[in-house]
């Protein structure tokens, strides 16, 4: 019986190391990073921030996606010389699956045009909502990172998108409204328990010290008042690349790859995600991201 016993024990043991060993070396499903990229008011350069942030991103061989979620004036597709046929809601419609609307931009980076369809999304009833949910949750695991251009401003459907990703960049500039709104839109999501970590982009500032000044105050004053670290990624100078970019819809990074502005987001892009990237919570994924958001929204 002993030696039965024994048998048994040394049974069990080895199928035990071979499970534990199969899930040791089963391959590891890639983790997306869900990032939105916001601002306390408009006009602040948020959108071209996300969209040449998102190729830089890719140049460094990241698979990106990035979602133009700004309702109001999304143009992420216009300020690169690219119409989408379809956007968000035609997949709620059940008319297109997501790899049909998604848009091919530059450098590998893909766009997916939201329209109007994020806020239908709320109105879903629970079996059409399971399926767009699902639909967009195919994409976990395709890409490194979801780049979420947002609206700007603390408006509820705003916020939600900053409330839900694992990350949030504030874009601001050194005007002193400016400065006071990226500060109220900290300040607002995190009273509202945003679950993820802040960094702030200073952009369009007249030199390197006017950056540091005012990244220093948000950080300073967002630490005092609030009891929050904010992570600066950089400033973005001031450059007529950027407007001379916008006229003729290119990518700034692509078409003045060795201006200053260019320079500066490849910078903030390696900061973000460089050779050693930072150790960050796990992210919730893509297809949780957009239930929570739904959830939020309604």
């Amino acid at each position: 019986m002993k030696d039965q016993a024994e048998k048994l024990r040394i049974l069990t043991r080895n199928i035990k190391q071979e499970i534990d060993s199969e899930i040791d070396t089963a391959p590891k499903r890639k983790q997306t990073r869900i990032i939105a990229v916001t601002s306390g008011k408009g006009g602040v350069g948020k959108t071209n921030i996300a969209l040449n942030l998102a190729i830089s991103i890719s140049e460094m061989g990241k698979k990106v996606i990035l979602l133009d979620a700004d309702m109001g004036l999304g143009n992420v597709d216009i300020i690169i010389g690219l119409i989408p046929k379809y956007n968000l809601y035609d997949v709620i419609k059940r008319e297109k699956n997501i790899r049909e609307i998604m848009i091919n931009g530059p450098k590998g980076i893909q766009i997916i045009p939201g329209g109007s369809g994020i806020f239908q999304m709320a109105d879903l009833k629970d079996r059409d909502l399971r399926m767009i949910v699902d639909e967009l949750g195919s994409l976990d695991g395709e890409c490194d990172y979801l780049i979420v251009d947002t609206g700007a401003g603390i408006a509820s459907n705003v916020l939600s998108f900053a409330l839900t990703a694992d990350e949030i960049i504030i874009v601001t500039t050194p005007e002193p409204t400016s400065i006071t709104d990226a500060y109220g839109i900290i300040k607002t999501a995190s009273l509202q328990k945003a679950r993820g970590k802040f960094h702030l982009i200073v952009n369009r500032v007249g030199s390197e010290s006017e950056g540091d000044a005012v990244g220093k105050k948000i950080e300073y004053v967002c630490k005092r008042f609030l009891d929050i670290k904010v992570n600066i990624l950089g400033h973005v100078m001031e450059d007529s690349k950027v407007h001379n970019a916008v006229m003729k819809q290119q990518a700034l990074v692509l078409l003045a790859p060795s201006s200053i502005a260019a320079q500066n987001v490849r910078g903030i892009a390696y900061s973000l995600c460089g050779v050693r990237e930072q150790p960050y919570a796990e992210s919730i994924g893509i297809r949780d991201f957009f239930l929570r958001l739904v959830k939020s929204l309604k």
